[in-house]
């Protein structure tokens, strides 16, 4: 059984629970062309913080054999991008690159936030081999697409409770969605939270799955995004 399951995470790139339930996020139909929000020309920049933002994609085991495997987070490092916020919180915009190879997978603290779906821990061994399998060419094939691209397009709603037309790009492929997000403003500090769900099909990535799908990667990964910027790019106190 212990060879089973070492065999099975080294085969797969990222293992995720049984299913993870859709959350209030859609996919725009391929007509709906949204143009890039442009920012107000006196909307003032805020620089994202990399070092106190977390981006968290949730990854799902699945199949009846699931037990086999584990969930997985997988956090985004080296996050770069900024917030254009105008008086009209409408007219802001922001822009956020993902560098891929700089991703960490399963974090101690990270799935200890994530609670017991995500416990007991993979040892070291099945980590470096579902990050390899991740950033290897039948997932996330980072040396061909090194980064995923979020932008907004538009912004409707109060600061409080906000929908956003997100432009996501992520393995070459470039897709729209509407996600609620929240944006808090204290001082000099922006602080935009959202949490949604995509499905990996939607970015021309098959969930890999092995014994005759009896062990799957779900197709659903969720995303957790806490997002800190400070105005021009100054740390706040």
């Amino acid at each position: 059984m212990r060879h089973l399951r070492a065999l099975c995470l080294g085969l797969l790139c990222l293992a995720g629970c049984q299913t993870s339930p859709e959350l209030p996020s859609a996919a725009l139909p391929a007509s709906a062309v949204v143009e890039p929000a442009t920012a107000a020309e006196n909307a003032v920049r805020y620089q994202i913080l990399a070092d106190r933002s977390d981006i968290r994609f949730l990854v799902f085991r699945a199949g009846p054999m699931a037990r086999l495997g584990h969930n997985h987070v997988v956090q985004a490092k080296n996050i770069r991008g900024e917030i254009r916020l105008a008086p009209d919180i409408r007219q802001s915009s922001f822009f956020i690159a993902l560098p891929v190879k700089d991703f960490q997978v399963d974090a101690d603290e990270a799935r200890l936030d994530e609670g017991a779906a995500f416990m007991p821990q993979p040892d070291q061994e099945a980590i470096a081999g579902t990050l390899r399998n991740m950033l290897g060419e039948r997932v996330l094939d980072a040396d061909k697409y090194p980064t995923i691209e979020i932008s907004s397009l538009a912004l409707n709603g109060p600061a409080w409770g906000m929908d956003a037309t997100l432009s996501i790009s992520l393995h070459g492929v470039t897709r729209e969605m509407v996600v609620p997000i929240a944006v808090e403003q204290s001082g000099d500090r922006l602080v935009v939270t959202a949490f949604f769900a995509i499905k990996q099909s939607d970015f021309g990535i098959a969930p890999m799955s092995i014994l005759g799908g009896a062990l799957q990667v779900d197709n659903t990964v969720r995303v957790r995004l806490r997002i800190v910027a400070s105005k021009g790019g100054a740390r706040p106190h």
